[in-house]
């Protein structure tokens, strides 16, 4: 049977079946549907993996990845900061249609999550790593997690050795971690994400890995800073008192060293992954996505200028500039997307919903999804047909993507929508957004208003 005959069977054949065979039903679904996991970086910029141009420190496992998956070169994140781009992700949809803008982001009794979806057709589920979506009726075992590990909020999540972590709504102790940085939540993440691979992978499972590397706090053990020092132009400074607790940031010991040691930390846990993918013989079974939340920060010692860590793009974190929202993505899924392929498919999060459920045979939800299904692309059965636009908020500005068309606005108070500023640019021949074609070509710049204009909540 062909793959698109798989992924198109009809739901109510499936459903009949449950009834007459329900152990035949779970192990053909178990063959046909791949295992999913997703995993998001925190803050790691365009230009951040060697795959992607970086020069001064190496990815291996991820470019490894690339060489054996799908490299893409136009996604996009569905905001510049954390909660608002895992809302788009975890419901299919724009920014305009949050409860709230900026990170205090609360899912809502009835918003439906894809992993509720997931878990509706039978995939074992887990979310593991920091959550940001709410910590009442946004709670990850509320919205589709039969597992859930890690932090809530963002505030805790800055800090790699904390007191506790969430594991299903108990505190799991960490004694003297603080001060004694026994235990780097990067271990912990990698550590429940492969026990939770190894006993569900005899079912089709969905694993979310929201990692907390490389945001904020720049610690890392010592090991990983090691093999960089002395060759990054590094001053080294004295840490400050733990921070959590009081405000504050220790301070990297190394911060060029540190930085490049937890791309390494974060890339050597990518290839235990893929270790226990071939070891367990479900690797050509299971669609792995790497990706970022958002792009670079410079906060808790971090110097994304020195490691050129937007890739040449304007801007970082914060801005909806190409360097703010522009990220790396990766898909690996052996024989069914193409080894060491590229493609400059414009894309974004919202897309992430629509597609999953189109490769996961899935009947898609009644309500609407803002993102398309990227299958064609990724299973490169069919040129992909372009969505009709990717649209962010961040504050005071807004942006709005159109083919090869990009516009942003600024406005000029939070409180006045009749005071503005536009800029427009041609992405296909200035990725770096530094030539304003606004005035240049009024009937573009009217066109992609009109689109800015009807998705504006306000309107």
């Amino acid at each position: 049977m062909t793959v698109e005959k798989r992924m198109t069977r009809p739901l109510s054949i499936i459903t009949a079946l449950v009834w007459i065979f329900p152990c035949a039903v779970n192990t053909a679904l178990a063959v046909s549907r791949p295992n999913i996991i997703y995993i998001l970086a925190d803050d790691v910029g365009y230009g951040d993996l060697s795959c992607y141009g970086q020069k001064k420190f190496q990815t291996p496992n991820l470019d490894r990845m690339a060489a054996e998956g799908m490299r893409f070169t136009a996604h996009y994140a569905g905001a510049c900061v954390c909660a608002p781009s895992r809302f788009t992700l975890m419901m299919g949809k724009h920014i305009a249609r949050a409860h709230t803008e900026g990170q205090g982001q609360e899912l809502h009794v009835g918003d439906k999550t894809i992993a509720n979806l997931l878990q509706d057709n039978g995939y074992a589920t887990a979310m593991i790593g920091k959550w940001g979506l709410g910590r009442r009726t946004g709670l990850p075992n509320l919205k589709g997690f039969d597992f859930w590990y890690g932090f809530l909020d963002q505030r805790r999540a800055h800090f790699h050795y904390p007191e506790w972590v969430w594991k299903n709504g108990r505190k799991e102790m960490l004694p003297d971690n603080p001060q004694k940085q026994t235990r780097h939540t990067q271990d912990l993440f990698t550590r429940e994400a492969l026990r939770f691979i190894r006993e569900k992978h005899e079912q089709p499972f969905f694993v979310y890995l929201p990692l907390t590397l490389v945001h904020a706090e720049l610690i890392v053990p010592a090991k990983f800073e090691e093999p960089f020092l002395g060759k990054l132009d590094d001053k080294p400074q004295e840490t400050k008192p733990y921070g959590i607790l009081k405000g504050g940031y220790n301070k990297p010991r190394n911060r060029h060293a540190a930085f490049a040691g937890a791309m390494s930390f974060l890339d050597r846990d990518i290839g235990k992954i893929f270790s226990l993918l071939k070891e367990l013989a479900i690797d050509e079974k299971t669609l792995v996505i790497f990706t970022s939340d958002n792009g670079p920060h410079s906060e808790g010692g971090a110097d994304p200028r020195y490691f050129n860590s937007s890739g040449g793009l304007r801007r970082g974190k914060g801005w909806l500039y190409e360097g703010g929202i522009r990220v790396p993505m990766i898909a690996r899924w052996p024989n069914r997307i193409e080894a060491n392929s590229t493609t400059n498919h414009p894309s974004w999060f919202p897309d992430v919903f629509p597609t999953l459920v189109e490769l996961s045979g899935i009947e898609p939800p009644q309500d609407e999804l803002d993102g398309i299904s990227l299958a064609p692309t990724l299973l490169g059965k069919s040129k992909q047909q372009a969505g009709p636009y990717l649209y962010w908020s961040h504050h005071r500005q807004r942006a709005v993507r159109e083919g090869k068309w990009k516009l942003v606005r600024f406005y000029e108070a939070y409180n006045d929508i009749t005071r503005y500023r536009d800029e427009l640019y041609d992405l296909e021949r200035d990725m770096s957004e530094q030539v304003n074609l606004a005035e240049a070509q009024p009937d573009q710049l009217k066109a992609l208003v009109r689109r800015l204009n009807s998705l504006e909540p306000w309107k």
